[in-house]
C-alpha cells in the first residue's frame, strides 16, 4: 500500500508541475470575469433598485462558480484523449490500482481549482470594500468547504468525462447538464429567498449537489444565518462525491476496458 501511495503522490506532483506553468493565466482569467461581473451586480444593479446584496452573493458563488468553469477545459482534454490516442492507458498499465488513478485526476482537479480561486476573496474585498462583510468568515469551516467543494466537482469533472462520448457532444452536455446544476443551484441567490417565493422549486434544489456547494460556501463566509446548515452540507456533497466517483470508475472501466 505504501508503494502505491508513493507512486499516487508522484503522479499528484507530476501534475503539479505542469499546473505550475498556467496558474498565472488561470488567475488572471479568473480576475478578469470575477471583476467584470462583480462591479455590474455590486454598483449597477443597486443603482437600477435591485438588493445590495448581489454583490457579496457573487464574491462567494464566485468561488464554488471557477470550480465548475474549469470542468470545461479538463473535460475536452480527458475526453479528446479517451476517443483519440489513449494516452491514459499508460497510467493504467503502473502498478497502482486503476480506481486511486482516477481519485488522483480527481484530487489533482481539486487543487488547481483551489489555487486559482484563492484571489476571489481577496479581489472582492478590494472591489467592494465595506459592502463585503468578513466579520462572519470562518477560518476553520471555510478551508473545509472550498477542499469539499473543490473535490465535489473534481469527481463531477470525472463524471462528465466518463459520459461524454466524444468533444463535438460537450456543449451538449455543458447547456443541458452543467448549466442548469450551476444556475438553478444558487449560483445568483440563495436557498431561503427559493423557498419564500416557491418551496417546491426550493425542495427541487436539494436535489441538485451544486445548492449545497453554494450555500456551505456562502455560510462559511457570511455567516450561517442565511443558509443552509454548514455540516449538512458538508455530508451531502460528500455523499454525492462518492456516488459521483463510483459510476464514473466504472463507466469509464467499461469504455476503456482495463482490469
Amino acid at each position: 500500500m505504501n508503494q502505491y501511495l508513493l507512486l499516487f503522490f508522484n503522479l499528484l506532483k507530476t501534475d503539479m508541475i505542469i499546473f505550475k506553468k498556467r496558474i498565472f493565466e488561470g488567475t488572471i482569467n479568473t480576475i478578469i470575469w470575477v471583476s467584470i461581473i462583480l462591479v455590474i451586480f455590486a454598483y449597477i444593479f443597486p443603482a437600477m433598485g435591485m438588493s445590495k446584496m448581489f454583490g457579496p452573493l457573487y464574491v462567494t458563488g464566485a468561488l464554488v462558480s471557477s470550480c465548475i468553469f474549469e470542468i470545461w477545459t479538463t473535460t475536452i482534454n480527458f475526453v479528446a484523449d479517451i476517443s483519440g490516442n489513449k494516452t491514459i492507458s499508460y497510467p493504467l498499465t503502473l502498478p497502482i490500482p486503476s480506481w486511486l488513478y482516477f481519485i488522483k485526476l480527481a484530487i489533482g482537479y481539486a487543487i488547481k481549482s483551489i489555487v486559482i480561486a484563492l484571489a476571489i476573496i481577496p479581489l472582492g474585498k478590494l472591489l467592494l470594500l465595506g459592502r463585503f462583510d468578513l466579520q462572519h468568515f470562518s477560518v476553520i469551516k471555510f478551508p473545509i468547504m472550498l477542499i469539499t467543494v473543490a473535490i465535489f466537482v473534481g469527481f463531477l469533472s470525472l463524471f462528465v468525462s466518463s459520459v461524454t462520448k466524444s468533444i463535438f457532444q460537450l456543449r451538449d452536455a455543458w447547456t443541458r447538464f452543467l448549466f442548469p446544476m450551476w444556475f438553478l443551484g444558487g449560483a445568483e441567490f440563495y436557498w431561503q429567498i427559493a423557498y419564500k417565493l416557491s418551496p417546491t422549486f426550493a425542495y427541487l434544489m436539494l436535489l441538485n449537489p451544486i445548492t449545497y456547494a453554494m450555500e456551505g460556501i456562502r455560510g462559511t463566509i457570511l455567516g450561517q444565518k442565511l443558509f443552509i446548515p454548514f455540516w449538512f452540507c458538508i455530508l451531502t456533497l460528500w455523499g454525492f462525491t462518492l456516488l459521483l466517483g463510483y459510476v464514473s470508475f466504472k463507466k469509464l472501466k467499461q469504455r476503456l476496458d482495463f482490469v
